[in-house]
């Protein structure tokens, strides 16, 4: 394991490009790390790993313990590279034990920025939001009241791009309430994205949770959640 992790951030390392690092750190701001990998290149990078180091014949173990270490680096890429594996390669039906991993990654403050945090929220929890609805709801509502507001930000951005998304309205407006009423931007931002595309299918719904908390609301989280509404509606 400790070769194949050596050999994912060698190969980082050689596509490393300080120009897009220095962007990227300054873009996503909270004192990220960036190399200035791009997301295909990582995606290249895992999938070479996977397949050289055989990694579908590794216990449940030995990967977590990859997708562990890969999370406890200090780059942004290297943490890219773990939600990655996830969005590929794990083929764990449990998803009380994807969950778990996940919200002791949140637990040890592994993430502390939107990007990551964001990434991890639609390349993995949406999936498994819509696969395991029964299983995730309940463990994101507990994420909902988290201190973290990185984790109280992942009880709801999931719910953004969920193919069952008009199905999920009440645990939306459950789990909005909640985070609108939060001081920290992004936990406040992250309503305004889920609103968003609720407005595809009832702006009333939208509208209503608008008025309904707007001493709670910003000019960003209204923008954002309008932004495909008519100037009349």
């Amino acid at each position: 394991m400790n070769s194949c992790l050596l050999h994912i951030q060698e190969q980082l390392k050689q596509n490393e490009n300080e120009q897009k690092a220095q962007w990227l750190q300054s873009y996503v701001k909270h004192g990220i790390i960036s190399r200035g990998v791009a997301m295909p290149t990582i995606r290249r990078i895992i999938t070479h790993a996977f397949a050289l180091y055989k990694m579908d014949t590794w216990s449940l173990a030995t990967q977590v313990d990859l997708l562990n270490q890969l999370m406890r680096q200090h780059y942004t890429e290297d943490k890219l590279a773990a939600i990655l594996y996830l969005e590929l390669y794990w083929k764990h039906d449990n998803a009380e034990e994807l969950l778990s991993l996940i919200s002791t990654w949140f637990d040890e403050e592994l993430i502390f920025d939107w990007n990551v945090c964001d990434w991890l929220c639609v390349k993995v929890l949406t999936p498994l939001l819509d696969r395991a609805p029964a299983v995730a709801i309940p463990e994101l509502r507990l994420w909902n009241g988290a201190c973290n507001q990185w984790k109280a930000r992942a009880s709801l951005v999931p719910f953004a791009q969920s193919k069952a998304i008009t199905q999920h309205q009440n645990v939306i407006a459950d789990f909005a309430s909640v985070l609108i009423q939060r001081p920290e931007r992004f936990c406040k931002t992250a309503v305004g994205w889920v609103l968003r595309e609720c407005t595809k299918h009832d702006a009333h719904f939208v509208t209503s949770f608008i008025s309904q908390f707007s001493v709670f609301t910003t000019r960003e989280v209204v923008r954002n959640a309008t932004k495909y509404l008519s100037k009349k509606t």
